[in-house]
């Protein structure tokens, strides 16, 4: 999935959004408070829900720029990439991808059937999530 959308707000205010969740899910996760800059190359297990365990691990992290992850269960891996390139001082264009690679052959089966759906729902989630950053700048 591939989703490119500009928005009114800097770089800086995004990038920070985005990463709040992350740094929440390490304090809940760890107990320890990191900042942005000792993220790179994180990597610790958290929990999806209360059934699906699940190592984070941050793959690249510029400031302001880029922030890629991969989250890796027993059923399946996938990356998420954030690109953020200003266009103005309170405009940006966010390119997110995600790609995702199934293990097990059940799941194969589960993600063929309810893929279209299931993607269709995240793609208009998050960019819902990306309206309300935009109206809270």
């Amino acid at each position: 999935m591939e989703i490119s959308m500009n928005l009114n707000v800097s770089a800086e205010y995004l990038f920070q959004r985005l990463l709040d969740t992350l740094l929440y899910d390490i304090k809940q996760e760890t107990g320890r408070e990191l900042t942005v800059a000792e993220l790179s190359d994180l990597s610790y297990a958290t929990k999806l829900d209360h059934q699906t365990k699940a190592q984070l691990k941050v793959i690249k992290l510029i400031p302001d720029r880029s922030y890629h992850l991969q989250i890796e269960t027993d059923h399946y891996m996938k990356k998420e990439a954030y690109e953020l390139t200003p266009l103005a001082k309170d405009q940006v264009k966010v390119d997110y991808r995600e790609e995702s690679l199934v293990k097990k052959q059940t799941s194969k089966l589960q993600i063929k059937i309810f893929s279209p759906l299931a993607e269709w729902i995240r793609r208009h989630n998050f960019m819902k999530l990306l309206k309300e950053i935009e109206v809270g700048y």
